[in-house]
């Protein structure tokens, strides 16, 4: 595995998806063509994730999402050693809780506030 993926990975799973995204960035240019879009589609997740949970944003959260989910169809079921099924699955049922959500104040509004 590439060293950029490595650490993009961590990022993420320590809750940096800013930084995960950039090194998503940079995992794309190393990696091998088939797995080129699978890489987008995490980086769209770490936008996604860090634009609702840094920012409150709702709408282009989903945006973001439901566009990895587009970009990992043709990955199905798996690829890469990622069970595609199974992390569409949890991003289609996230997107899902977002749009059930409130489109009133976003934690961005609650910050300027103060």
């Amino acid at each position: 595995m590439d060293e950029h993926l490595r650490q993009a990975i961590a990022s993420f799973h320590r809750g940096d998806y800013f930084g995960a995204g950039e090194r998503f960035e940079l995992a794309i240019h190393a990696a091998e063509p088939q797995m080129r879009e699978v890489i987008e589609a995490f980086n769209r997740i770490a936008a996604a994730l860090h634009l609702r949970f840094q920012r409150g944003g709702r709408q282009g959260s989903i945006n973001l999402l439901s566009q990895a989910l587009l970009a990992l169809e043709d990955a199905k079921p798996a690829r890469g050693g990622v069970d595609i099924e199974r992390l569409c699955a949890d991003i289609a049922a996230f997107t899902e809780e977002l749009r059930a959500t409130s489109r009133g104040i976003t934690l961005h509004e609650v910050y300027e506030a103060d």
